[in-house]
Parts: C-alpha cells; structure tokens; sequence
C-alpha cells in the first residue's frame, strides 16, 4: 500500500446531535480524514458491478480467489479493503481490513484505515477505537491523531478533541487543513450547544 496524506478537501460528513434530541442531527462538512493515498484507480473509479468497473471487478474476484486459497494473505485482504474503499462501500471495506488487522495487528496504517472506514459508515465508536490503537502503535502518526478529533468531535466529546488539536499541533503543525479542522471542531461544538429550534 502506498503511504502518504491525502492532499487536497473532500469533505466528511460528521454527525453532531444536538442536546435533548433524539434523532436530530447537525451535519457539517470538515476536512476529509488523514490517511493513506488512494489505491490506484481503475475502472474510471466505478465500483464493483458498474459499467466501467470490469478492471475493477475482475482484481476483486482475483483477490478473493487469493484469500480463498491463503487466508493469512494480509495484502489481499488491504487491497481489497482499499478497493472497496474506494468504492464508497466502508461496511465490505472494513470487513476485509479487520481480516488484515487480524493478521497484523501493529499496523498504524491498517488501523487508520479500518477506522476512516468506521467512521463514513458512521460506526463512530469502533473509529474512535481504531485510530487509539494506531496512535499505540505509532506514536509519530498524526494521521490517527487527525482522525480521532473528527471523530471526538462527531461524538460531541469536546475536551478530548481540543486536547487532541493540540497535541496535533504540536506532533504536525504543517498538518493539511489543520486550521479547516480546528474550525469545524468549534462550530459542531457551537452547534451542539444551541437548543432545538434556535
């Protein structure tokens, strides 16, 4: 897998659920999670079983048939995590990136992964859960860092996401959209505290 930041402003959508609702959600576009570069891209980006995705589904089927025959193939499995990924389906993704973490369980950047994937289906906690254990497992990364204060942030744990913002400031303060996501944290933390109806 190839490592590095992704540049550049996609925007996730993180929930913020106001005091004393139930359902009530706020959503609000913040910075994309840190994490590895995109796989490769193939088929035009379409996902698996759409017209223009036959490169796409034929590497899927190849790599199923390669875990199928060695179920401890860690990189089967991330590429196929990868490729899902890409796809915009986070459920299979995280899926086959839990088979890889399984098999590499002191991976910062399968952690990261698999959490990005927690988290865009909205799977907050296990994120959260995710990205704590790639920060054990590589103090230096500040990619999980990042992650963890979207998702701190999305869970309306404030202090925690602040404390995170900072240590983050200080581990990678060149970090991409930094300032874009110090900016988010405030207005979700606004918003959660403005009553219903206001």
């Amino acid at each position: 897998m190839a490592f590095g930041v992704l540049i550049g402003f996609g925007l996730f959508r993180a929930i913020a659920t106001r005091p004393g609702t139930a359902d009530a959600q706020a959503s609000l576009e913040i910075p994309t999670p840190a994490g590895p570069a995109a796989p490769t891209q193939m088929g035009g980006g379409a996902g698996p079983g759409t017209e223009g995705g036959a490169p796409m589904l034929a590497e899927i089927n190849e790599l199923k048939e390669r875990v199928r025959r060695d179920p401890a193939d860690a990189a089967a499995w991330t590429r196929l995590g990868g490729l899902y990924q890409q796809a915009g389906m986070p459920e299979p993704a995280a899926g086959f990136y839990e088979r890889a973490v399984a098999l590499k369980p002191g991976d910062a950047a399968l952690l990261n992964e698999l959490g990005i994937c927690y988290q865009a289906a909205r799977r907050l906690e296990p994120a959260l859960d995710a990205f704590e254990r790639a920060q054990k497992a590589d103090p230096s990364g500040w990619e999980a860092i990042y992650n963890a204060v979207i998702t701190k942030a999305a869970l309306r744990r404030f202090p925690e996401a602040h404390a995170d913002l900072a240590r983050l400031r200080k581990l990678k303060p060149d970090a991409p959209g930094l300032d874009q996501l110090e900016q988010a944290v405030l207005h979700v933390e606004r918003e959660a505290q403005t009553p219903p109806g206001s």
